[in-house]
């Protein structure tokens, strides 16, 4: 008998050309769609079940929210959270890695899901960013990594997301439901702010994966 959880708020994050929205639908459709024109956010709801349960999962993919001042709002509405850039792309591995900051100032330890996606990994030719940056920059954060290739296979997104959804499932049933309302916290203050001291405490080392 399955049980059913709470629902998952998953919001992708990334850079313009990044790819994320090619992610988000090879993951919940197992299709490739190359070219997107979309200038908002696009909200779509799926029930995932692995593990003997099925969750209501609803993922927020993102469009330009740091221009269109919506960004805080997103910090505070998810409780997992997918960066994505592109292997191919210096400037969208530089805004991950913003994006990973901001959360880390955002968010209390501990609290969230957080997945750093390393898209187009089958573009080798063009490659600019190595794998081995990303796996850095995934242990500076205490995040869980991966490299996946949207245009080539559904597995490696499918494999991402369950990781991602997994995790954020954990903390929903170890943490009591006032402190995941408190998981996002002075959003607004920090929302324009990269720079500062980062996050001292120790972080556990996660799963990291090139597919």
């Amino acid at each position: 008998m399955k049980m059913t959880v709470n629902r998952i708020r998953v919001v992708v994050l990334g850079s313009a050309r990044s790819g994320k929205s090619a992610v988000v639908v090879r993951y919940l459709t197992k299709r490739y769609i190359g070219e997107y024109s979309s200038t908002g956010d696009f909200l779509y709801q799926h029930r995932a079940t692995f593990d003997g349960v099925s969750s209501e999962v609803e993922v927020l993919d993102t469009c330009g929210c740091a221009k269109r001042g919506c960004l805080a709002e997103h910090l505070r509405w998810g409780d997992a959270f997918a960066v994505v850039y592109s292997v191919c792309d210096r400037r969208s591995f530089l805004a991950a890695s913003e994006l990973l900051a901001l959360l880390e100032r955002t968010r209390l330890p501990g609290c969230t899901a957080v997945t750093l996606l390393g898209n187009k990994r089958d573009l080798e030719h063009a490659r600019v960013v190595k794998t081995e940056e990303g796996q850095e920059l995934s242990l500076r954060y205490g995040c869980q990594f991966y490299e996946v290739s949207a245009a080539e296979s559904s597995a490696g997104a499918a494999l991402a997301f369950q990781a991602l959804l997994r995790e954020a499932r954990s903390i929903a049933m170890l943490l009591p439901t006032p402190r995941r309302k408190l998981a996002a916290y002075s959003v607004s203050k920090v929302i324009g702010t990269i720079l500062g001291l980062s996050n001292k405490s120790v972080r556990k080392k996660r799963p990291s994966l090139s597919i």
